[in-house]
């Protein structure tokens, strides 16, 4: 299952929080939609404020012409040159220019599991493991993992046949269409495996 959250941990009422584990609140397409922060409800919120705007006919469920639609205004803010592709240089100036991306690892950490990407120098500065590898661990990249044929751009139709299987991912009663229970479940559902771990 594709993280949507990408630093995902303890889920349960109230403030949940955790120590030096950031919540990322990440739509299925990708899109950044807040700053991290160690609250559960917080991030809990910003998914639903996502699933409340995708469900354009306010219906409380999302149905797979509603999460086309996100998926393509969101594919064309990863689209900055506009050329019909994305490419993962595209997908990191989107990160870096956004208000909500992830500062940068002070030298020495570990790197949170949240990260998409891992710069030169946090390589230089993070700790190691036993075989000398930089100690991190990658997420899912949520838009470049619809690059279906390799050749490392993605399409909007690639994007669309990605965010299809996300929506029936999401769809756990397999009625087509996404409720705000499936969707948290979903969203929730690296935090409880992260608890299991």
């Amino acid at each position: 299952m594709l993280p949507l959250a990408l630093s995902l941990t303890g889920c349960g009422g109230g403030r949940d929080k955790l120590p030096n584990i950031r919540y990322a609140a990440v739509s299925p397409a990708g899109e950044l939609l807040a700053a991290p922060t160690m609250d559960a409800d917080a991030y809990r919120a910003a998914m639903l404020g996502w699933f409340d705007r995708a469900d354009t006919n306010h219906d409380g469920r999302l149905d797979a012409a509603e999460m086309r639609a996100d998926a393509g205004r969101a594919f064309k803010l990863y689209d900055q040159n506009g050329d019909g592709f994305v490419t993962s240089a595209e997908m990191t100036a989107y990160r870096v220019n956004s208000p909500y991306r992830v500062p940068p690892v002070q030298g020495g950490g570990r790197i949170r599991p949240g990260r998409l990407n891992l710069t030169a120098d946090e390589a230089d500065t993070a700790s190691r493991d036993s075989q000398g590898r930089p100690q991190y661990r990658m997420g899912i990249d949520p838009v470049m993992s619809a690059d279906a044929n390799a050749d490392f751009r993605v399409t909007l139709a690639e994007f669309l046949a990605q965010m299809a299987i996300r929506h029936g991912q999401m769809d756990r009663n397999g009625d087509g269409v996404v409720s705000r229970e499936e969707f948290l479940a979903f969203a929730d559902g690296p935090m409880r495996a992260w608890r299991e771990e």
